[in-house]
């Protein structure tokens, strides 16, 4: 199987901790290990088309601070959301939402805390009229149809609305009606979008995953413990699906910081540049030509690639 892409980047989701990713392709880029093209997951959606749509000029972000971006994330005020604690999944984020803020009244009348007025003009404002086919890097958003229950795999039209799509945490975000499709959040089902980049024909594959650490205690006191633990292994039983096919995993050493930890961005991007630093040499080998010999060999012996892409079931998944 012959890859269209040579280098692959996925960015996986993570909140406030996708600023980690900026950290890292801002350190990738000063080393001169651009991607041929970046596939992301809701933060890592955000982040992916930041680089795509500035390519070099993303090693102006180090002071992120002083952007035009950062200055229209703000407008979200996502901070003033109060979540009480990290977790896995997207049920508990949002019933700590409204559990911190709200009434169960309001969550069975509204479909999400904040408004389509509040989160449209936002995500405008960052992109513009760019498409998806403007970048200078190829750039796929991974989000989830509620409708048909597939993951949709945006590759054209505004950009702007296909990264509010992946960014829509349900509950939180409202859903984004996209063709007769109704999006949220790719974190759904693929938080970590490496199916997304093999499909795509990325050839190696380099991922960056925020994803945490999985730590329960055994007692389950309630209908919502239980149902809040079968949606973290969920997200972890896919998460474990994406990481078998990347060539190579970056997790930065976020250590306890939540998802919700908006104020800590400069820590995240730090983390996120000193992951890249401690894996040059292996991101370096997954990109040399013996590596690419070697893999070539593989499928040859064993179709490695065609094996990959019969993990994937056709019915999964859709691009637009």
């Amino acid at each position: 199987m012959k890859n269209k892409y040579r280098n692959g980047l996925v960015l996986g989701g993570g909140g406030s901790k996708g600023f980690a990713h900026i950290g890292a392709i801002i350190e990738m880029e000063e080393q001169s290990l651009r991607p041929d093209i970046i596939c992301g997951t809701s933060a890592g959606a955000l982040a992916g088309a930041f680089y795509a749509v500035h390519g070099e000029k993303i090693t102006e972000f180090r002071k992120i601070e002083d952007t035009r971006e950062f200055k229209i994330l703000k407008e979200l005020k996502l901070g003033n959301i109060d979540f009480q604690e990290e977790k896995q999944g997207l049920f508990i984020k949002t019933v700590n939402t409204v559990k911190a803020k709200f009434s169960m009244i309001k969550m069975l009348m509204d479909t999400a805390v904040l408004k389509k007025e509040e989160i449209v003009p936002v995500f405008r404002n960052l992109f513009g009229n760019t498409q998806f086919g403007d970048t200078g890097i190829p750039f796929i958003s991974a989000a989830f149809d509620i409708v048909s229950g597939r993951d949709v795999y945006i590759k054209s039209g505004p950009l702007w609305k296909g990264v509010m799509a992946s960014c829509s945490i349900p509950g939180i975000f409202p859903p984004v009606e996209y063709n007769d499709m109704i999006l949220v959040d790719g974190g759904v089902t693929c938080r970590f979008p490496v199916k997304c980049a093999v499909l795509s024909g990325a050839g190696n594959i380099v991922g960056i995953d925020l994803s945490g650490t999985l730590n329960f205690e055994k007692e389950i006191n309630s209908v919502v413990d239980l149902h809040l633990r079968i949606d973290a292994l969920l997200t972890n039983r896919f998460d474990i699906y994406n990481k078998i096919m990347a060539d190579l995993v970056i997790k930065p050493d976020l250590g306890n910081m939540r998802w919700d930890e908006f104020g800590r961005y400069s820590y995240a991007m730090e983390k996120g540049r000193d992951s890249v630093k401690q894996k040059l040499s292996e991101i370096r080998e997954v990109r040399s030509r013996y590596y690419g010999y070697k893999k070539n060999i593989l499928s040859l012996l064993g179709n490695f690639e065609q094996k990959k892409l019969r993990m994937i079931d056709k019915e999964e998944y859709l691009f637009v």
